[in-house]
């Protein structure tokens, strides 16, 4: 792409167009030399770890320094010394604990499972990352879409934690996952939510029906062909799962489902097409919804680039929509062309690598809102023959919440709290 050289090596002369300086990671080892040795070290099953004094310290899980119901630290912190040392230090076998006696008299008590847990070796932070914090996503192609979808029975989810944690699970790591047999009610859903948490609440309400709508405000309530899509990109906080109950679907010819994993898409493009994965990480796009929705008038607008990340270059959310894409494009002149070119690049291949499948009446369609593009094939609407489906929102925060209590309820490992 000769015209993209040139527009980067513009965009190096004249105001760093394309800010990736901003996600470069800090480099943090010039500190180090101004740190002495400050930790304390403990043998915990055969393992040698380091704990650093100001960070037990703090984390006394005393009375005084903890409130057990509430989960938080209460330690007066105008009172707190950073430079803390400790008089003493004793590991206790019998109740499997490391007591430490500070040069402030206080004296402090931690579980040795507490503390491998949270300890500081590479290892360990790994698996606390992916256990706890957020399980591991795991790209796919299309054509492996069959062998990564997990279903579950709609009963179950209500009634067994260990399916709900399964399902979540799974959900969380393809960023798609199935509910079956579900109960042919419009409230259906509401119970699924509620097992989760809460649903995310927009200007088209806590729920919403998608069908046939003739002169509609939203280009999904039509019968025609749905392009692939995420939701509400226009918001700044995009709600971060869908779940579409298919209470009727279409027994016509079309109404089929197309989803396609950006994260598989965004890796390809940055490892074949890295100049154009550039420009959609780093150029700003306006995201815009006008309209009115149960008398209350709106108007949306949100900038991002269609791919954002995080300040390891991990991909953080997808934003995709050429129906609410505004017209105003808020980058210089220059990045217009190879910024079209780029999204014309991502979309095709977005295609070239969806899934088709047809969800059935009784299904609760569940994927992630800003990973998975979205579409829908035309269908045939008509009197005898209708497509009817019940969606809701949830945000990932309500997900990993519920998966993370699911986790200490079922596996009742020691330390997660």
């Amino acid at each position: 792409m000769f015209v993209v050289r040139i527009i980067k090596s513009k965009i190096n002369n004249v105001g760093n167009l394309l800010p990736t300086s901003s996600r470069q990671v800090h480099n943090y080892n010039h500190l180090y030399k101004n740190i002495s040795e400050d930790n304390v070290k403990v043998v915990i099953c055969g393992e040698s770890l380091q704990f650093p004094n100001v960070w037990l310290r703090e984390n006394c899980q005393c009375k005084e320094c903890y409130h057990n119901s509430a989960q938080s630290r209460i330690l007066d912190w105008s009172k707190f010394n950073l430079y803390v040392k400790p008089t003493h230090v004793r590991e206790n076998e019998n109740t499997n604990s490391l007591h430490v006696t500070w040069d402030d008299g206080h004296v402090s008590e931690y579980n040795f499972n507490w503390l491998k847990f949270r300890s500081f070796t590479p290892a360990n932070q790994k698996k606390y990352t992916e256990t706890i914090y957020k399980p591991k996503n795991i790209t796919w192609h299309g054509k492996d879409f069959s062998k990564i979808l997990y279903k579950q029975d709609y009963n179950d989810i209500l009634n067994s934690d260990a399916a709900l944690y399964d399902w979540l699970h799974m959900l969380s790591i393809y960023g798609v996952a199935l509910i079956q047999n579900t109960t042919p009610s419009e409230t259906a859903v509401d119970d699924v939510v509620k097992k989760i948490g809460f649903a995310k609440q927009t200007h088209y309400g806590s729920k919403f029906v998608v069908q046939h709508v003739e002169n509609t405000s939203n280009v999904a309530y039509l019968s025609s062909n749905l392009q692939l899509h995420t939701d509400l990109p226009y918001y700044e906080y995009c709600p971060g799962t869908n779940l579409l109950h298919y209470l009727v679907q279409t027994v016509s010819q079309g109404g089929d489902n197309l989803l396609s994993d950006c994260h598989y898409t965004a890796n390809y493009m940055k490892e074949n097409h890295p100049e154009q994965y550039e420009i959609l990480t780093n150029v700003e796009v306006e995201w815009r919804d006008v309209g009115t929705e149960f008398e209350n008038d709106f108007f949306k607008l949100h900038r991002a680039p269609v791919i954002c990340l995080d300040r390891h270059e991990e991909i953080t959310r997808i934003n995709f929509s050429i129906p609410q894409r505004g017209s105003h494009f808020p980058g210089p002149i220059e990045l217009v062309r190879p910024w079209y070119e780029a999204h014309s690049l991502f979309w095709n291949l977005n295609h070239k690598f969806a899934a088709k499948f047809k969800a059935c009446s009784g299904d609760i369609l569940a994927f992630n809102n800003i990973r998975l593009l979205h579409g829908r094939s035309a269908y045939e609407d008509s009197s005898d023959n209708v497509r009817k489906i019940i969606g809701t929102y949830l945000d990932w925060d309500e997900i990993y919440s519920r998966l993370r209590c699911l986790k200490v309820k079922l596996k009742n490992e020691d330390g997660l709290c």
